[in-house]
């Protein structure tokens, strides 16, 4: 049997390579001594192979309340924590791109050195994500 070659075997690779939502979450739970952070209030990602972004799709109604979103860097093993306080983003739809298909803001928070943490998918603000950093593993 041949090894699989081209996009699908990236997307396998990617898929089987580094921290998966769970362990993630564990992490950062060990880390401030308490479960926190949940499958309820935590968004995940991992960088996107075709581009230095990581990619969210999330709903409006989830920054009603503390928002937790977990970044995996490209090494796999290493994270991004971010704490999105309840209300500090009052109006998303003026901030962000929504999908009118999904009716859901649409992110991608570059992890590009030049635009690092800032959303950078057309149609938002540019929005600077690096304020809400509370920890970074190594």
């Amino acid at each position: 049997m041949q090894p699989l070659k081209g996009p699908l075997a990236r997307k396998l690779v990617s898929r089987q390579g580094g921290m998966d939502k769970k362990q993630a979450m564990a992490k950062v739970n060990k880390h401030v001594g308490c479960r926190l952070l949940n499958h309820h209030n935590t968004t995940f990602a991992k960088v996107n192979s075709a581009k230095d972004v990581w990619w969210i799709n999330v709903a409006p109604r989830k920054l009603r309340s503390d928002w937790h979103i977990i970044l995996i860097k490209k090494r796999g093993n290493s994270l991004i924590w971010l704490r999105v306080p309840a209300g500090s983003i009052s109006a998303p739809e003026k901030v962000f791109r929504v999908r009118q298909d999904k009716g859901c803001i649409d992110l991608e928070i570059s992890s590009h050195c030049q635009r690092y943490m800032k959303d950078v998918k057309s149609g938002g603000t540019g929005y600077d994500f690096s304020r809400h950093v509370e920890y970074e593993s190594d």
